[in-house]
């Protein structure tokens, strides 16, 4: 059974089982046009202490499986405030993707966000996920990118 739990960025990085997911997250998720993930912690708890970040933990049997980061801010764009899934990430054989989703959902739309956004790696489990909650989750955007260095 999953336990979801909002957290602290400390928290977080603070779990033993962390590295290994971080780890996990950069093969499955890495980018090879601006290289592999380096979190920066610093960077986590400035957003968190600014309340513009907050971390999601998911647990399975007592062991962090899982782990998010959502922003949640107004764009300026719309005047709206919309969430951003900056991170997410499940172990392999979890089964807490759904409820580490939900809570993310729930998390935005106390937040008073008109939308939240995932982002997902070209055929990532996550983006293969939320294809297939296409009734939920809309294809909105494309992203494409260009190496500048």
């Amino acid at each position: 059974m999953s336990e979801i739990r909002q957290c602290s960025v400390a928290e977080l990085f603070d779990d033993p089982r962390s590295a290994q997911l971080i780890e996990d997250y950069a093969a499955e998720c890495g980018n090879a046009l601006i290289g592999k993930p380096a979190p920066q912690r610093d960077m986590y708890e400035n957003l968190e202490a600014a309340g513009m970040g907050q971390c999601f933990a998911a647990y399975e049997s007592g062991q962090l499986v899982g782990f998010a980061m959502v922003l949640a801010c107004v764009a300026p764009h719309y005047g709206v405030s919309l969430a951003n899934v900056e991170s997410l990430f499940v172990a392999i054989g979890s089964y807490s993707g759904h409820a580490l989703m939900r809570a993310l959902d729930d998390y935005a739309t106390a937040q008073g966000c008109a939308a939240i956004f995932y982002w997902a790696p070209v055929n990532s489990r996550l983006a293969r996920l939320l294809f297939l909650c296409a009734d939920e989750y809309a294809n909105t955007n494309h992203v494409f990118a260009k190496r500048l260095t």
